[in-house]
């Protein structure tokens, strides 16, 4: 899409300091949106917004506008969140993307670890969500995006938080979609495989992420902005992890433990 057919004018991103949040912002940017961002990391926050000024001129507004924050901490989450919407006179999509993972064995992980997890994962993007949907209700437009993860389909060995995190906002989204039928706010669940990230390179990642060929930011970047904009409901990739693994779903349940044990078993030998 041509910046001139794109209709994400104004768009807030969560967890836009690196990763899928930094490559949306730069696709969304190259689309002609104007974006809110939110991270933890202020200084790259702030170098992110400089870039996109300078290769997207604003024309009289800022290409971006930023602010660091935790989305743990809910009240400034909401409240940046009801900012933006004022600030851009009415967001057209809001990008719950902020999210955190760590893989480690069950006989090892430790409640701090979970506890983050659903603390970023699942009160985080849900309050995105949640306060996106209290803007978009009053004019009866808007995109709600949560991305979620192909993890979201079943437990995978050593990431039992992540992926219950993955399924509830996956389900939280698919809620959403059935009660706002209608209403004129689309709902996005954006699922893809392994994404390369620091999340996936860094010490904490998964096995199978250094395993095998990951997504490139820059492309599931586009391939979340062609969701925005005109895609499916749920947005899966890539197809070739996504078919077999959403096949295998389907089927009784003691199968998907025995693939997906003998995937970690081989990753592990």
């Amino acid at each position: 899409l041509t910046p001139s057919m794109s209709n994400l004018h104004r768009v807030l991103i969560t967890g836009a300091s690196s990763g899928i949040g930094a490559a949306l912002a730069h696709e969304l940017a190259s689309r002609g949106a104007h974006l809110w961002l939110c991270a933890r990391r202020g200084e790259r926050l702030e170098a992110l917004a400089s870039e996109l000024e300078r290769r997207w001129p604003g024309a009289g507004r800022p290409r971006a506008r930023v602010q660091a924050l935790d989305v743990r901490d809910l009240a400034a989450l909401r409240a940046f969140i009801e900012f933006a919407d004022a600030d851009s006179g009415g967001l057209d999509a809001i990008v719950a993307n902020a999210g955190v993972g760590r893989a480690e064995h069950a006989a090892r992980l430790e409640w701090a670890a979970i506890e983050e997890v659903l603390a970023v994962n699942v009160l985080g993007a849900f309050a995105t969500l949640h306060t996106g949907l209290r803007c978009f209700l009053a004019r009866g437009r808007g995109t709600l995006c949560g991305i979620s993860s192909l993890a979201s389909l079943g437990g995978y060995p050593t990431s039992g938080a992540y992926s219950a995190s993955k399924a509830a906002l996956a389900a939280f989204l698919e809620t959403l979609r059935m009660d706002l039928a209608g209403s004129g706010i689309r709902v996005v669940d954006v699922q893809p495989d392994f994404v390369v990230s620091e999340m996936t390179q860094g010490p904490d990642a998964h096995p199978v992420a250094r395993r095998r060929r990951m997504v490139a930011s820059a492309e599931a970047a586009r391939r979340i902005a062609d969701a925005l904009e005109r895609g499916p409901a749920v947005c899966t990739f890539p197809w070739q992890e996504s078919l077999p693994l959403r096949a295998l779903r389907r089927g009784p349940r003691w199968l998907w433990r025995l693939v997906l044990g003998w995937a970690a078993r081989w990753i592990k030998g």
